[in-house]
Order: structure tokens, then sequence, then C-alpha cells
């Protein structure tokens, strides 16, 4: 009978200690919604941000900011106002000041801007387990894959907005996964 109760025990340890962990995170996955909204509203609030042109992504308190501004300003504002929403525990800025200082040029194909933008991200110094991948539709440059610093995912973005014929530059290059566990000095 005692072996009947310790084996009942475990068992019921075994269902509730997971379904425990999934309510955690269901917890964080609200907290962090909450906390996009929050940091959204706050943008939206300071007449210096164009909160339209800024995305803004919350993952277990840290807030990424990317997207195209009109000044090193912007900027500014976007991180401070950002950093002082409650429960924000850090900010990761991926905001770049808009380039409309480009001449004019005829219209390039999507399949040419992707091979110069290839080309520009050959030059830019990255770590082999680094992967970028580019896609290109009517001008605007997505990036992806995986790199393992974010100084090498800006310094992607930063070649591919300066290719000619770019109209805009989503960069949706992720860390990998030992860079995201590490901590943020």
């Amino acid at each position: 009978m005692r072996h009947l109760r310790e084996l009942t025990l475990i068992v019921c340890l075994f269902c509730v200690i997971p379904a425990a962990a999934a309510a955690a995170q269901d917890t964080q996955a609200v907290s962090d919604t909450a906390l996009t909204a929050k940091v959204k509203s706050a943008l939206a609030a300071d007449s210096a941000v164009k909160a339209k042109d800024i995305e803004v992504e919350t993952r277990d308190g840290i807030v990424q900011l990317s997207g195209f501004v009109e000044s090193d300003d912007a900027i500014s504002a976007a991180v401070l106002r950002a950093r002082s929403v409650n429960g924000v525990d850090e900010v990761r800025n991926d905001l770049v000041v808009r380039n409309e200082d480009r001449p004019a040029q005829q219209p390039v194909s999507d399949t040419v801007i992707a091979a110069r933008v290839r080309s520009s991200l050959g030059n830019v110094e990255m770590d082999d387990e680094s992967d970028v991948n580019v896609e290109v539709s009517a001008g605007v440059v997505q990036l992806s894959g995986f790199v393992t610093s974010v100084e090498e995912k800006a310094r992607a973005g930063d070649a591919a907005s300066a290719v000619p014929g770019v109209r805009d530059v989503e960069n949706n290059i992720a860390l990998t996964e030992e860079q995201e566990r590490e901590p943020q000095e």
C-alpha cells in the first residue's frame, strides 16, 4: 500500500510540474504582449517619434525596436520612451535613419537588387556560423537567417540599405540561441 501512495505521488508530480511550467510560459507571453502594447502606446504619445514607422517586439522583458526613422533624434526619443515604460528590462535598438539622399534612378529589378545585396553582404565581417538570406519584392529587401551578434545583424542591415535600388530593408535576422542565452551587458 505504501508503494502505491509513493507511486501516486510521483505520477502527480510529473503531471503538475509540466502544467505549472506551461502556465508560467503563458503568463510570460501575456506579459510580453502587454509590455509591447504599453511601449507602442508610449511611442505614439511622443510627438518626436513616428510610432507607425517603428516595429516593437518583446521577449522576456527585452524590447526590440526596429524600422526606419527620420533622424538620430527620433532614435534617441524612441529608445528613451521605451526605456521609461514600467516592466521593460532592456531595450534593443535596431532603428535606422532613413536615407532619402539617394539620387533618383531608374527602377532596378528585384533580381538585380538581390544579387547586389548578396554581394554587399559578402564584404560584411560575419562569423562563420552566421547565415543571412535575402529576398526582394518591389525594391524592399527582407533579411532573415541567423547571426551570432547584434552587431552582425546591424552591419547586414546597413549593407543592404546602402545598395542602389533598395527602397527599404526589413531586418528579420535572429540571433543564434547561444547569443540569446548569454547575459547582456
